[in-house]
Parts: C-alpha cells; sequence; structure tokens
C-alpha cells in the first residue's frame, strides 16, 4: 500500500480551493503520518483510553458511540470518508477519550500525533484557516444536532438523517439509526411502517 499516495490524498483534502495551504507546507515539515487499516468493528480510539492521534479517514465509516456505565450504547454520529476523525478533547488536554470511533466498514486512514502535527503546521496560515473551517462544520453540525432534539420530531429526526446520511442508509442496522435519533427500535419500526404506508 502507497503510503505517498495515501499523504497525498490528504493532503488534497485540505488544500481545497480558497485554503491557501499548499502540499509543501506539509511536506516540509516532515509531516507522515501512520497508514492503518481497520476491519469492521475494530476501534480507531476507545471510550476511556488516551486518544492522542488525529485520523485521516481515506476510505469506509464508522461511528462514534459511548457506553453508558450500565452498559447500553449510545451512537453520537457517523464519520465518512473522507474526513477528519478524533477526539478533540482528548487531543488538546492529554486525556481520556469520552467515546470510542468504531469502524462499520473496513476503514483505512492515516493518523498523526496531534501535537506535533499543531506544533510543526501552527504558524501556517493555510493550515489555520483550514483547521477553523473544520472546527466551525463541526459546531455547526453539534448545533442542528441540539436544535433537532429540542424542536423536532423522531419522525423528522429520522427523514432528515436519512436525507443527509444517503450511503448509510441501507449499511446500518436499524438498532444503530434508532440510537443516534433518540428513539427505541420498536419506536423507529413504527415510524418506518407509517412512512411506508
Amino acid at each position: 500500500m502507497n503510503i505517498q499516495k495515501q499523504m497525498n490524498n490528504f493532503i488534497d483534502y485540505f488544500c481545497s480551493p480558497g485554503s491557501s495551504l499548499e502540499a509543501s507546507d506539509f511536506r516540509k515539515y516532515g509531516l507522515s503520518g501512520e497508514l492503518r487499516h481497520l476491519k469492521k468493528g475494530h476501534y480507531l480510539i476507545r471510550q476511556g483510553q488516551p486518544a492522542s492521534k488525529i485520523y485521516f479517514m481515506l476510505s469506509g465509516y464508522a461511528r462514534y458511540m459511548s457506553v453508558s456505565p450500565d452498559g447500553k450504547e449510545f451512537t453520537q454520529s457517523f464519520a465518512c470518508a473522507p474526513c477528519v476523525a478524533g477526539s478533540t478533547r482528548a487531543m488538546t488536554r492529554k486525556t481520556r477519550a469520552l467515546f470510542s470511533i468504531e469502524a462499520l466498514d473496513d476503514v483505512l486512514c492515516l493518523g498523526f500525533e496531534w501535537p506535533d502535527f499543531f506544533e510543526k503546521m501552527k504558524d501556517q496560515p493555510g493550515f489555520l484557516l483550514a483547521y477553523s473551517t473544520l472546527l466551525e462544520s463541526m459546531f455547526i453540525k453539534k448545533e442542528e444536532r441540539e436544535y433537532s432534539f429540542v424542536q423536532l420530531s423522531a419522525e423528522q429526526r429520522y427523514l432528515d438523517f436519512l436525507e443527509q446520511n444517503p450511503q448509510l442508509r441501507e449499511r446500518l442496522p436499524l438498532k444503530m439509526i434508532a440510537s443516534y435519533i433518540g428513539i427505541t427500535p420498536i419506536a423507529l419500526s413504527r415510524i418506518r411502517k407509517k412512512i411506508n404506508g
């Protein structure tokens, strides 16, 4: 597997039009990620463990999930390649992750130690612009998700999920979708039956 090709894919992701980030900004500081291949069901990071790396998912999809003290699973969000994944809190505060990232498909990703990555790139305006754009996108998604739980019905949350995640609608177990939109699998079955007539 050609890691240089995968690094180029990562650089292209950040060097999108308008980012002002050049591929040379990564190369001249010697940034090189660790290429990882995760099988379905394996974990990129685990709840309760240190998670100091930022990952660029090159292929596959995963879910952010946590487990309560009584063993109940909660699906928090989904990540589909190409995208950046990791725990901002764990990376920046050097603490343990509050959730796990589970591969729902075979996942190919590049991992970078966040402290080293950020130290080398923090003085690059193009990187800071790309990073702020990523954070902005994350905050918007968080706001919209919080709004949906306060203002929308379970049926509307399900319809929004289908619209926003067409690539996942046929690939996820119903119990995972139900957990994501905050209802039981039985309630989701009723909603699906109503929608499908």
